[in-house]
């Protein structure tokens, strides 16, 4: 017997229901996902959701092996990998486990959750992501267990002399948990990193604040790290852009080769070249002894501070022990 093909203009069906036909066979993959009583009963596997921003260009893509529905537009997704695609943050996180809602691009979990983003490397418990809030753009944060990696130091090495240029090869470099090498690594109790603008990427740090590099060393309560980018030239996929400016607050205590800090506030403007420290601010140099003051400001590559005193609290400075003058006695 012979098959004859039939399209469906010569089906004996009502005119009306054409156009609905056609509609239900262009409708895209998407839409063939099962209802949510069918997820919530036995869920799907293989899924791939994407999102787009107000351009239409894809921002973002949710893979899972498997996602099962909860309720409120929420699903449950296990072996998740979260791909970000569009504006400074782009990045891969993966996680075993979590929930997240692509209606408002949002997505949260309690299990470990690390992110490769371009020039660093985050992870963390009880993590949070949005595509979108009122400050920035592809907002990531880790309220336990957080840790963020650099590939390069926080600042250029400012040590004098001969061999400022070389490498601390005892601290220059640092192995992560998964096997990565960077040049600083950074810990808190709460890490935020958030697109603040098309050139501008914010890294913020607080609770038990420690960040170490080859050549600074920093703890205190509370840090903010702005990267910039030249929104001229385009960054290379493994570049975060420069360090513009480092702010810390909550006893705040900086350790470089040779000289020890300690004040209320930090200020490192990585641009001009100097650190500003504020309230009860100290400084102990092996070259020039312990200067204390209201604001101290260091220079970078001068092994000098510049003391600031306030009414009724005029700055000292303790010079080192000076060695004893060997005069011949006659």
């Amino acid at each position: 017997m012979m098959w004859k093909m039939t399209s469906l203009a010569e089906l004996p069906l009502p005119r009306p229901l054409l156009p609905c036909l056609l509609s239900l066979l262009c409708m895209p993959l998407m839409a063939a996902t099962p209802i949510e009583k069918d997820l919530s009963e036995e869920g799907v596997r293989l899924l791939k959701i994407p999102g787009f921003n107000e351009s239409g260009r894809i921002a973002w893509e949710l893979h899972a092996n498997e996602v099962s529905f909860k309720k409120d537009g929420v699903y449950e997704a296990f072996d998740l990998f979260l791909q970000t695609m569009t504006g400074f943050n782009q990045s891969e996180a993966q996680s075993e486990q979590g929930l997240f809602q692509p209606e408002s691009g949002k997505a949260w979990g309690e299990k470990r959750l690390r992110v490769n983003g371009k020039g660093f490397v985050a992870e963390g418990s009880r993590w949070l992501w949005r595509n979108k809030i009122d400050r920035g753009d592809q907002l990531m944060a880790f309220k336990e267990n957080a840790k963020v990696s650099f590939n390069d130091n926080l600042l250029p090495d400012d040590r004098e002399g001969e061999g400022a240029g070389e490498k601390n090869e005892s601290a220059a470099e640092s192995e992560d948990d998964g096997g990565g090498v960077f040049k600083t690594m950074t810990e808190a109790i709460y890490i935020e990193i958030l697109e603040v603008s098309p050139t501008q990427n914010r890294f913020l740090l607080e609770g038990k604040v420690e960040v170490v590099s080859s050549n600074l060393r920093i703890s205190c309560d509370w840090m903010e790290i702005l990267f910039e980018k030249d929104g001229n030239r385009s960054l290379k996929s493994d570049e975060l852009g420069k360090i513009s400016l480092i702010s810390a607050t909550g006893k705040v205590r900086m350790i470089q080769e040779g000289r020890s800090s300690r004040a209320d506030k930090l200020i490192l403007n990585a641009v001009e070249g100097e650190a500003l420290l504020e309230g009860n601010a100290t400084v102990e140099d092996a070259s020039y002894g312990i200067v204390k003051g209201d604001q101290i400001i260091l220079e970078r590559g001068r092994r000098r501070a510049k003391v600031l005193g306030k009414d009724g609290n005029r700055p000292s400075l303790q010079l080192p022990d000076i060695p004893g003058l060997e005069f011949p006695f006659k």
